[in-house]
């Protein structure tokens, strides 16, 4: 691994000097192999960053073959090494490690002094500044030769005063800059945020989504039971709010703190989903538009909102004088409006973009930053100098005005560790940040039809996506949350895993044959596609349909094999347009199915002549007689999951909503029966929830054992 051996790296009250390949505790070395300091030394460089196995593989064994298991007992040396300090490596499970420390380095050559050490921020390398140290030397010169050197000069004329003269306006110049340069940089790195404490408002552990805060309150949407809820910012009861409507969804407070807005579901998902406002006092609603997502404007007159198919809109609060002010094409989420009143931003197909509030300007905020594939939700603190953003970890993006400042090509990441963040709400002081925070969990349970309870399955592992091969020999599934697709016996034992980070399947298909499983996935560009992968673990996944720009999803084979079935929606609710398509697997040619507009989750029937599939609102099905060409409604009501009974009689589903239950509708007529009712039930997974049957028609899901809870985060400035 090639390294500047000229750089010595300050953390924690430790230091690795590259150039003598020693790592010192308090002016004492701790000892450690070459190899553990070559590791040690990837991370440092790499601070705040996940690095793969692959990476640090590659880095320090790069000219020789190593197992990858080998790799762990560095890492356990290290931690050994560091102490107290061991949490600084942390394991991310699936993807590899993190270093989770504040990192500095200075330049360590002859002539050279450092300066105080300044506190820096996790997750960022400074270079200290330096001092050069200057010689003074002095000259005895005798008397007449002194004479002589000033005779030549005053010869030298004009000339050498112009030059003299120069020099100095050219040295005052270089002085001048590299003072404004030292000043810009002292004065720009001042109040860099860190997170000093967390402190944990609620206390159930179940399922929350915050919409925003009054300044002495936070509003929140929670699953148990499910509905809107308030809680005081210093923690306390949580406190149910009573409103009419189906379903909501709380959404951001007006910058009085006067009024909440909702977003209903009660008509159904995507393009039924309806806005309102509520006064907190006295609870009065104002039914505004139809709208998935809104935001308030800065001075409470007037709300920004977008709409399933992606247009964004502003009205005036009272739900009047909307108009239309871009139209991104896409699901919109998150949107979030300046504390100036100038920009708006929002993330769209988990990339975050800005523009004017008049619309103008549209563009990406942060081109090439992050892996992860949805940048997720953000919102500004109430001064405007820092952005807040979360991706599963909440990131800060300065927007300080200063001397020589400019903007950062990233945001600073403030959270670490295991635990999942939801968007993060600034506190109307500007002092904390509430947010949602998870260890995500679950447990694989089926339906006992004699105790009517879901029981363990599988030992209770934590896996979705369950999927049996036909011949019954087989199954396939996806752990939750490192999101691996495996495979197995029935009965769970000899696993093979067929994936891997940052790979993460979704809606498994297994190949008639069982030679195959599709899946969906994004792709590098944030674009939902199919993908395939040998089932024996011969292969690695490769994308079905390589040249499609648009999304595609919900695979489902036809029973000969021959045929694959999919829809065009990014996902359920995400998307106001969809239609169903059927690729031929030999010759690669794309049909769109007639008069499948608006439909999406197709499923082929097991006798082949069939294709049910979900509205976009989901709350009905449809089905389509290939032989006829002529599709029929299916008054199913919520629906989610879809999945054909094996003996093609019936479809089983998730009703959604308030009194959710696993409901079976026979398809002659249409007659539906309660298979499970699911009312109290725990439920999580990628998508939130998820069904599937076993080879009996027994359903399955993944039970949530996670815990999930509002959490401040006191930020300090260093």
């Amino acid at each position: 691994m090639s390294l500047n051996k000229n750089e010595l790296f300050h953390f924690d009250g430790f230091g690795l000097d590259l150039r003598r390949r020693v790592l010192m505790h308090h002016e004492e070395p701790v000892v450690l192999t070459p190899k553990a300091i070559d590791v040690l030394a990837f991370l440092v460089l790499n601070p705040g960053r996940v690095v793969t196995k692959e990476e640090l593989l590659q880095a320090v064994w790069c000219d020789s073959f190593v197992e990858e298991n080998n790799l762990p007992k560095y890492i356990s040396q290290l931690r050994h090494a560091l102490r107290e300090k061991s949490h600084l490596i942390v394991t991310v499970p699936g993807r590899g490690y993190q270093f989770a420390a504040q990192v500095f380095s200075s330049e360590v050559e002859a002539g050279i002094a450092v300066d105080d050490t300044p506190e820096q921020r996790p997750g960022d390398i400074y270079v200290q500044r330096v001092r050069e140290r200057t010689r003074v030397v002095y000259e005895d010169v005798p008397a007449a030769q002194l004479a002589s050197r000033e005779t030549a000069s005053l010869n030298a004329g004009t000339t050498s005063r112009h030059r003299r003269v120069w020099r100095w306006v050219a040295a005052l110049a270089l002085g001048a800059a590299a003072l404004a340069i030292y000043f810009g940089v002292r004065l720009n790195g001042a109040g860099q945020l860190r997170i000093s404490k967390y402190t944990q408002i609620t206390h159930d552990g179940h399922a929350k989504f915050i919409g925003g805060t009054d300044g002495s309150r936070i509003y929140f949407t929670q699953d148990l039971p499910k509905g809107i809820a308030e809680v005081s910012i210093s923690g306390g009861v949580v406190a149910p709010i009573p409103t009419t409507l189906l379903n909501p969804w709380a959404g951001d407070v007006s910058p009085d703190g006067s009024t909440l807005l909702l977003i209903s579901q009660g008509g159904g998902m995507g393009p039924a989903n309806s806005l309102w406002s509520m006064r907190l006092l006295g609870g009065s609603l104002r039914h505004l538009a139809n709208a998935s997502v809104a935001t308030w404007s800065p001075d409470g007159e007037k709300i920004a909102y977008a709409i399933t198919g992606g247009d964004i809109y502003i009205m005036r609060s009272d739900g009047t004088e909307a108009h239309r002010i871009a139209s991104p094409g896409v699901y919109v989420k998150s949107l979030a409006w300046s504390p100036d009143g100038g920009a708006i931003r929002f993330s769209k197909e988990g990339i975050l973009w800005e523009m004017s509030s008049n619309g103008s300007n549209l563009h990406q905020l942060l081109p090439g930053w992050g892996k992860s594939s949805s940048q997720g939700d953000g919102d500004w603190a109430p001064d405007g100098r820092f952005y807040f953003v979360a991706d599963g970890q909440i990131w800060v993006l300065d927007e300080r005005p200063g001397f020589g400042k400019s903007l950062p090509a990233a945001p600073v990441q403030l959270t670490f560790g295991p635990m999942v963040w939801d968007r993060p709400i600034p506190s109307r002081d500007g002092k904390k940040i509430f947010a949602s925070g998870r260890t995500n969990r679950g447990e694989l349970v089926r339906y006992d039809t004699k105790s009517r309870q879901f029981q363990s399955f599988f030992g209770g592992l934590s896996v979705e996506f369950v999927t049996f091969s036909k011949d019954g020999k087989s199954v396939a599934y996806v752990s939750y949350p490192e999101g691996v697709l495996w495979r197995a016996k029935p009965d769970g034992s000899n696993p093979m895993q067929l994936t891997d980070s940052p790979v993460y399947p979704k809606s498994l298909r297994w190949s008639p044959d069982g030679t195959e499983i599709l899946f969906v996935d994004r792709t590098p560009q944030g674009l939902d596609a199919i993908y395939s992968v040998p089932a024996d673990g011969s292969g690695k996944p490769r994308r079905l349909l390589p040249g499609d720009r648009e999304a595609e999803t919900d695979p489902s084979w036809s029973p000969d094999g021959r045929k694959i079935v999919f829809s065009t929606s990014p996902n359920v609710g995400a998307s106001s347009q969809s239609d169903l398509r059927i690729l031929d697997i030999a010759t690669g040619n794309v049909a769109v199915i007639p008069a499948s507009d608006g439909l999406l989750v197709p499923r082929w029937s097991p006798d082949g002549q069939s294709i049910a599939a979900m509205t976009l609102d989901s709350m009905s099905m449809r089905v389509f007689n290939i032989a006829s060409g002529r599709w029929t409604k299916l008054d199913s009501g919520a629906v989610a999951f879809p999945e054909w009974s094996h003996d093609g009689r019936f479809i089983y589903y998730v009703k959604w909503t308030d009194d959710p239950a696993m409901i079976r509708i026979r398809v002659a007529d249409g007659k539906r029966e309660t298979v499970a009712d699911m009312k109290g039930a725990r439920y999580t997974g990628v998508y939130t929830l998820w069904m599937g049957l076993d080879p009996t028609d027994t359903p399955l899901t993944l039970h949530d054992i996670s815990t999930d809870d509002i959490y401040a985060l006191t930020l300090e400035r260093k």
